[in-house]
């Protein structure tokens, strides 16, 4: 599969546009014909990345947690699989997954985002189909293995869920993010807002069409019209218009694009030295921010995955509990496009400083869960929080480590994010079960942010540049 995929990339190259190439150029002369490059193309590459990179975090949805959530009460009634068990499988899947996530960082790195993220769209086709047949496939396991039925389908259902969680939510997501960080510079703050406006709106309204395929198909054939789509259509899309960086092809960052003056402030600019993840690694301030990023996915994936048992308590049903993802989604993208914007004029640290804050804040209004008028700090703070991680999480690295080791130290920092993200749901149940509340959540968040924020304050920012 891996060699049919680099054959194909190595076409791709070639044929992304028809057409022979005449010049005068003596490289040119020696071929008596050419297919166009993207160099040649008359507008800069970057802007189809950016398209093509926010149709890739989408397709990724069938390994989101919100994906996942539509067809989970489909396993249990269909599979006879308890909510716990589920629950715990799809715990293990992730926290699989997030072992291994660093490594394609590394390979995103040494052979580009195409074969990465073609390799990664193939294969979350086939997870996703492999959870499409489950039924068959637990039905012929437990008539040829000597195994209890529901160690069949435990064991069944968290290779499906490693297999999407891995190549969904984290090998396709860190690729077409990465391919935005390194095809923009000085428009990475405006780039990366377009592509939260694309993607906070998607993610809204996945869960409708994704229905609606479980309506008409039933909730099995579905997940293989899924897989049929990731595999037949947009791996090809993947194959024809995925690229590394302008680097590799020549091609200027920004390239033909009028020079946008910024602010004077350096700390405003990409990084000056290129630095490893093991260099990496060896500063406070990384940890510090993989531990502001994954606590936040921690809690966004909770909060998401237990939405309707917290607003219970608040005396909302679950169709009214779910509304507030809309507004949410609104002030998400308005703080995303306000921050982009200032990531390319102030130094991030100021960023960091209000996005924690924001932690502050939600943790604080889960822990006044019962106050009137709680939902709407509830809204405001969840969205702020939210637009901020999505920036935060695309432009920290080159602006702090440089474009070089973007793919290792971004896999990296995924890596926490997907582990956080698989530890919440468990983390918050556990927590309601043990106190029949989520009020000690909110408290046991306010401690732990203002601690954040201590360190975000105190860290050394200036590691970043060589000033």
């Amino acid at each position: 599969m891996l060699n049919v995929i680099s054959f194909i990339d190595k076409l791709a190259s070639n044929v992304l546009l028809s057409g022979v190439v005449m010049s005068n150029n003596n490289n040119l002369k020696k071929k008596n014909r050419k297919f166009f490059s993207i160099a040649n193309l008359p507008f800069y590459y970057g802007w189809v990345i950016l398209f093509v990179a926010s149709i890739g975090i989408l397709a990724s949805v069938p390994g989101q947690t919100m994906g996942v959530s539509v067809f989970t009460d489909y396993y249990i009634n269909n599979l006879s699989i308890s909510r716990v068990q589920i629950s715990t499988s799809y715990m293990i899947g992730t926290l699989a997954s997030s072992l291994l996530i660093p490594y394609a960082g590394i390979y995103f790195d040494k052979l580009g985002a195409r074969f990465v993220a073609a390799v990664s769209t193939f294969f979350l086709g086939i997870f996703v189909l492999l959870l499409g047949n489950s039924q068959k496939i637990i039905s012929f396991l437990s008539d040829n293995i000597n195994l209890p039925h529901i160690a069949i389908v435990f064991i069944v259902i968290t290779i499906g869920f490693f297999g999407i969680r891995f190549f969904g939510q984290g090998v396709l997501t860190l690729v077409s993010k990465g391919m935005v960080a390194k095809w923009f510079g000085a428009r990475r703050g405006f780039a990366v807002g377009i592509m939260g406006l694309i993607t906070a709106f998607g993610f809204s309204y996945a869960p409708q069409p994704l229905h609606k395929l479980i309506l008409i198909f039933e909730w099995d054939k579905a997940l293989i019209v899924i897989a049929s789509f990731l595999i037949f259509i947009f791996l090809p899309v993947v194959i024809l218009l995925y690229r590394a960086d302008p680097d590799k092809y020549g091609i200027e960052l920004e390239q033909g694009m009028r020079e946008k003056k910024l602010s004077n402030n350096k700390s405003a600019m990409d990084a000056s030295i290129e630095k490893s993840v093991k260099e990496a690694r060896k500063e406070p301030l990384y940890w510090i921010i993989l531990a502001t990023l994954g606590y936040w996915s921690l809690f966004n994936t909770a909060f998401t995955f237990h939405v309707v048992s917290i607003f219970k308590e608040t005396g909302l049903n679950a169709q009214e509990a779910v509304r507030i993802f809309l507004p949410m989604s609104i002030i998400s993208v308005i703080a995303r496009f306000i921050a982009s914007y200032l990531s390319d004029r102030i130094s991030i640290k100021y960023i960091y400083i209000t996005y924690v804050s924001s932690l502050i804040f939600v943790s604080l209004s889960l822990f006044l869960l019962n106050l009137p008028g709680i939902n709407l700090l509830i809204i405001l703070t969840f969205g702020i929080a939210n637009g901020l991680f999505g920036m935060l999480n695309i432009v920290t690295w080159p602006k702090i480590y440089g474009r070089k080791h973007l793919g290792a130290i971004s896999g990296f920092a995924m890596s926490i994010v997907v582990a956080g993200s698989a530890i919440g749901p468990w983390f918050f149940s556990v927590i309601k079960d043990l106190t029949k509340s989520y009020h000690l959540v909110g408290l046991f968040g306010i401690i732990i942010t203002t601690i954040f924020l201590i360190f975000v304050l105190k860290a050394n920012w200036d590691v970043r540049n060589d000033f």
